[in-house]
């Protein structure tokens, strides 16, 4: 099988739907499409005074797409350690330069690129070493992306602007590396003449590709390597009880006999699809106490460059970043410190999905469970 085929059977295989690990069901998230609203998530305003210049923001601290001066803009949600959105921008260079030559789309049309997982320096180094035309803005903690529902990228989204209050419109979506500048060039001059009205009713529904993860094993393999890791903190007083919780998350619990008192723990199984789509899907369990203390972590199957799985020394780092950390507390990641060598992306979406750890211990409280 030659490479092209290759690329091919990964793509076909990356179309499918969500689903928490070794579920199995297999459950959707919703990802932004035409005729939706854009959300209006405040995103940073960029250092460069040119790109504020471009989006025609002011000198507050963030901006929404709202206030973007432009009729329409293309919003492209990349990661800066995806090679197929490194591809992407190149051939989005020349876009720009198309947009802007025209006396017809030249400030009609913006561009913006939004760096899912990647701090402000991954940003600003991209920029350069890409020659960026258009502004790449940061979204470290995912929020941006999370918003319009988890996708791997390259993903982009036309928006149109609509008048007075209304909040902005998605007339389009691209899922996926798409090189035809050209072609993309004459979709937008196509979109820009469009009645904004009749987007919602115009609009082609269910089209993007849903973020997907497939799960590795069966529910009754997860149930016994948790079981396997709840022994490591004592011996088990009772079977693994699965939590039902409205947020549908993948948590188990069970009381574990320590010199003679009972404590409970509590383990979270989770899936999640990397930012960028030649990357693999990433699965892993960790442990915590009734604190929110993280006290555990065990992959399921996590790989970085090259489709390796990471090694004994991967695992033991990654658990020396993340055991004693609060759930409680905002976790940011730092890849210059953090990141697994070769598996940066994976390595950043573990630590987001552990920054979500405040809403899962809500859940829990309310369940009587901490």
């Amino acid at each position: 099988m030659n490479k092209h085929h290759w690329a091919i059977w990964i793509l076909i295989f990356t179309h499918v739907v969500f689903s928490c690990a070794g579920h199995p069901d297999r459950q959707k998230i919703r990802l932004i499409q035409a005729g939706d609203s854009f959300p209006e998530t405040p995103l940073p305003v960029p250092d460069d005074h040119g790109h504020r210049h471009y989006l025609g923001t002011s000198a507050k601290n963030s901006f929404t797409l709202k206030e973007v001066k432009a009729d329409l803009i293309v919003v492209e949600i990349l990661s800066v350690h995806c090679h197929s959105c490194q591809r992407q921008i190149k051939a989005y260079n020349e876009l720009y330069q198309l947009i802007d030559a025209d006396p017809q789309t030249s400030g009609r049309i913006k561009m913006i690129g939004i760096a899912a997982g990647n701090t402000p320096t991954e940003a600003s180094q991209f920029i350069k070493r890409y020659n960026a035309r258009f502004p790449i803005i940061p979204d470290p903690r995912y929020q941006l992306y999370n918003a319009i529902g988890e996708t791997r990228a390259p993903f982009t989204i036309y928006v149109r602007q609509r008048p007075q209050i209304q909040p902005t419109i998605v007339a389009k979506t691209h899922f996926g590396l798409n090189l035809q500048y050209k072609k993309v060039f004459e979709e937008l001059k196509q979109i820009l003449t469009m009645d904004v009205a009749s987007i919602p009713k115009a609009a082609p529904k269910n089209v993007a590709a849903q973020p997907v993860v497939t799960p590795v094993i069966t529910q009754r393999e997860l149930k016994v390597k948790i079981t396997a890791l709840f022994t490591h903190f004592g011996n088990p007083v009772a079977p693994l009880k699965n939590v039902t919780l409205d947020s549908s998350r993948n948590v188990y619990t069970g009381l574990v006999d320590q010199n003679g008192k009972q404590l409970r723990l509590f383990a979270e199984a989770v899936s999640r699809p990397p930012v960028c789509i030649d990357c693999h899907d990433i699965h892993f369990i960790y442990m915590f106490d009734p604190a929110g203390t993280v006290i555990g972590f065990e992959p399921i199957h996590l790989t970085k460059y090259g489709n390796e799985l990471w090694g004994p020394d991967d695992i033991e780092k990654m658990r020396n970043r993340i055991i004693g950390r609060r759930l409680s507390e905002s976790i940011l990641f730092q890849p210059d410190v953090d990141a697994i060598s070769s598996a940066t992306i994976t390595s950043s979406i573990i630590f987001n999905s552990l920054s979500r750890g405040g809403s899962l211990l809500e859940e829990l409280k309310n369940k009587g469970l901490i």
